[in-house]
């Protein structure tokens, strides 16, 4: 009898358990629908030559030092990709050589490559153009997986990330971010 009593104490255990189990994964589906208010701090970044990062709101001044900066690498860019294109599409490239497999085979391998930073900076072009978006809507500095500010010395040396290190750090580490950019590593 005191078996049978254990037993049923043992599996009415159980269901109270995946209950706190269901309002935990509630808890936290509920926080990740809740926009994180953006908080100021420091830390120290990793490496040989640690850093202090600074996440804060940015000033006037420095929003228009990064929208300055945004435009000119905006500017630079435009360029490289019409003087790529005209390269990668210019009658030269069209017609390969015949004369030697090899040579064709340059000229492909050329046109590809070339075809493919086309490609890089586009997608690096779009991104400038979302970060001057969000200069004007007031949210640029902000990191769009956390809420959180993004450290000043990540914004001067990546102007237009959308998130912070330790977000970028952590979809590495655990999978996810496709949406900021973030790819997994080919594994070899």
């Amino acid at each position: 009898m005191a078996k049978a009593t254990a037993a049923k104490k043992k599996t009415s255990a159980k269901p109270a358990k995946a209950g706190k189990a269901d309002k935990k994964s509630k808890k936290v589906e509920a926080v990740a629908e809740k926009p994180v208010k953006a908080r100021e701090f420091t830390e120290r970044s990793h490496g040989q030559t640690p850093v202090t990062l600074h996440h804060r709101k940015l000033t006037k001044a420095e929003l228009e030092e990064f929208r300055d900066l945004l435009l000119a690498r905006r500017r630079q860019l435009m360029g490289d990709v019409e003087e790529m294109e005209k390269e990668a599409f210019s009658d030269e490239t069209k017609t390969l050589s015949m004369n030697h497999i090899a040579d064709s085979s340059s000229e492909q391998y050329e046109q590809d490559f070339t075809l493919q930073q086309i490609e890089n900076e586009s997608e690096e072009l779009r991104e400038i153009n979302r970060a001057l978006d969000k200069i004007e809507q007031g949210t640029y500095g902000v990191c769009e997986a956390t809420g959180e500010y993004i450290s000043v010395e990540r914004l001067r040396a990546m102007p237009y990330t959308r998130i912070t290190m330790a977000a970028r750090e952590r979809f590495e580490r655990e999978g996810g971010g496709l949406e900021f950019g973030v790819h997994p590593e080919p594994r070899v």
